[in-house]
């Protein structure tokens, strides 16, 4: 089989944020910092586990402003402090209509006290990244970096 183009299957998201990279590594290293900022607007989330190592796990409880929850598992597949994390969303063997997978490269680049902070999401396909365009992958990740770059304000 064939795959898409990368260009055609891959979202970047580049933000500059007003702080030094060791204080945005930590942010994702520190379950306490990352359950402060992480999913979308108005959602709040809790983080059940965080094996921050190649191989290790990350689960996370999303919870929508409704009281619904929406977990999520993820796995670390490296992880190179403070530059890279890379990890994949790990779907659940009895997901009903699971959103598409992908795997996410997130990079912390020192700029001065500044950090331009990467996140490259690689789909499998064109139409799996449009499913999750979709679904609001986009609109959800932008907005938790804003709760992000305001989570860093206050640091």
């Amino acid at each position: 089989m064939d795959r898409d183009p990368l260009e055609q299957r891959e979202l970047v998201i580049t933000r500059r944020l007003r702080a030094p990279r060791e204080l945005v590594w930590r942010t994702f290293e520190d379950p306490y910092l990352l359950a402060q900022w992480w999913g979308p607007e108005n959602f709040t989330s809790t983080i059940s586990k965080l094996e921050f190592r190649a191989g290790g796990e990350w689960h996370v409880i999303m919870h929508r402003p409704d009281g619904g929850e929406h977990p999520v598992r993820y796995q670390f597949v490296e992880i190179v402090a403070p530059e890279r994390i890379v990890y994949r969303p790990v779907r659940p063997p009895d997901a009903v209509n699971p959103p598409p997978t992908y795997l996410a490269t997130l990079t912390f680049e020192a700029l001065g006290r500044e950090t331009v902070f990467t996140m490259r999401a690689e789909f499998e396909s064109a139409a799996n990244l449009a499913v999750a365009m979709t679904g609001g992958f986009y609109e959800g990740t932008n907005q938790a970096f804003d709760k992000l770059e305001r989570q860093l304000a206050t640091s």
